[in-house]
Parts: C-alpha cells; structure tokens; sequence
C-alpha cells in the first residue's frame, strides 16, 4: 500500500524510527509501551495488510504469552502472591505484568522493524550514510538484503531439484542445497563489490545521482520529530517513564506534565499513520 510517510525524505524516515525504536527498548512503562505498541501495530497492519494480520495471531500473541509463561515460571519475586505450584514456587501479579512489559517490548520493537523494512529501502539508506560512511553503509544494506534474498534463492534451489527429480534424500538434498547457496550468496557478493568498485562508489569527489530533495513539509516533519523527542527525553530525565515491578508495582504519579508527555508519545508514534490518512483523505476528496 502506498504510503505518504514513505514519501518522505530518508533522513527523516530513519530519524523517527531511529527514535521509536531506542524508546521501545527503553521504556517499561506501560503507558508508553501500550502507545508504542498500538501505533506501531496499526502502521504495520497498514503496510502490509492481511499478511500482517496473520503474522500477529500466528507468531505474535503466541510469542507473548510465551515471554509471559517464563516469567511467571522462572521469576517469583513480588510481593502479590496468586498461587503456588505443587513444587513450592509461588506465581505472581508482579511477575506476570513484567513479563507483559517484556513480551510487549520485544514485539513493539519487531513491529517496528518490519514498518522500517517497508518504508527505508536500500536506496534511501545508501542516501543516508552513503556519502558519509560509504564502505559501511554498502555492507550493512548488503547484510540487511541478504535474509530475505538467501530465502528466495533457497525456495529456486528447492524448486529447481524437485524439477529435476533430484533423489539425494532429505538431508543429503539439504546440505547440498545449503552448498549451492553459500556458493551462489559469496559469487554475488564478489560481483557487487566489483561492480561497486568499478563504478567509483566511495572514490573522493564522486557525484552520485539522487532523487530525494527535501520539501517543506519534510523540514517541518523533521522539526517536530526532534521537538517530540527533546519532551520525551526531558519526561525520562523526570522520571515520568520509570516503572518498578519488583518487589512491588509502582508507577510515577498521574500529572500534568506526564498526561502531556504521553500525548507528545502519542503524536509521535503515530506520526507516519496520521500522514498516510491525511494523504488518503485528500485524495478522495479530490477525486
């Protein structure tokens, strides 16, 4: 689906999820992991639909309760005891919401992800770091591209052994599968470092052609994303975002200052959403 964000320039693409995702893996609160987690579900299910649907009843949920089941198992610190197993070990609240908070953490953060491999191709981050760390920012665009291309190779390698009735059995046709690959994945990646090398990529006083410009709408985006940011780097510094669940739970006071600090949390996780249906609203209109 299209998506205005990703319309965006790259710079500020990769700022925003540079800053939700560093507040996903620092935030506990679950204010703030509930926000995260719901603009971070909903901009994902935009990008990627049905498939996004079933990823989350099929892998997500069951990976939370999961994460929830360890920490109620393994951890028996807290002071609200639930009940107690036959062997002696006691289940309780605290354990049980701090294993919501982790599991909530740790799919927040994928989420985002699979939304950062939907809106910052390659090419935008080649933009990004290209000029200033070319050599670094070529492998990690090559280490990031190789997951899903070491896939689609091994589903052509598979394919193309059934086709030829090729009759090794399962793990002989396995590792030579796996051969075939490895040998495949280290040929291309020889041939990209020449075809790089021999384009002049990273020489001193190289032009490159790019098709990113910043707009006005990009410089203003970029403005309120670092505003965002500085509030919510002031809310941390307040302690608003602290949460304790051991012994017990406690949270910071409900406030002013921390009803604003969510709101700010809130318009800048759901920035890129809040973008694509305004885009699609205009559209509509226009039609």
């Amino acid at each position: 689906m299209r998506s205005a964000f990703a319309g965006s320039h790259p710079a500020l693409n990769f700022l925003f999820f540079a800053s939700v995702v560093a507040f996903g893996m620092l935030f506990f609160h679950p204010a703030m992991l509930g926000i995260s987690f719901a603009a971070a579900l909903s901009y994902s299910i935009r990008l990627r639909g049905r498939a996004m649907c079933k990823t989350l009843l099929c892998v997500l949920l069951p990976t939370l309760l999961f994460v929830v089941f360890l920490g109620a198992a393994f951890n028996h610190y807290g002071v609200t005891t639930l009940f107690t197993l036959s062997n002696g070990n006691r289940v309780t609240l605290e354990a049980i919401v701090h294993g919501f908070a982790t599991g909530g953490m740790v799919l927040t953060v994928f989420l985002w992800f699979v939304c950062y491999n939907a809106v910052v191709t390659t090419d935008k981050f080649l933009h990004v770091f290209g000029r200033v760390f070319p050599t670094g920012a070529l492998l990690v665009s090559m280490t990031l591209r190789f997951i899903p291309l070491l896939t689609r190779r091994m589903r052509k390698i598979f394919e193309a052994q059934r086709g030829i009735g090729y009759g090794g059995g399962r793990l002989r046709g396995g590792l030579h599968a796996l051969s075939i690959l490895i040998t495949w994945s280290l040929e291309n990646a020889v041939d990209v470092a020449d075809s790089m090398k021999s384009r002049g990529y990273g020489s001193r006083g190289r032009t490159s052609y790019t098709r990113f410009f910043w707009t006005r709408r990009d410089v203003l985006l970029t403005l309120a994303v670092l505003a965002l940011d500085a509030l919510v780097i002031a809310g941390m510094a307040a302690g608003q975002t602290r949460a304790m669940y051991n012994p017990y739970i406690s949270l910071p006071a409900m406030t002013a200052f921390s009803i604003v600090l969510y709101a700010c949390y809130a318009l800048l996780c759901f920035m890129p959403l809040a973008l694509d249906c305004t885009e699609e609203i205009r559209w509509n209109r226009s039609r």
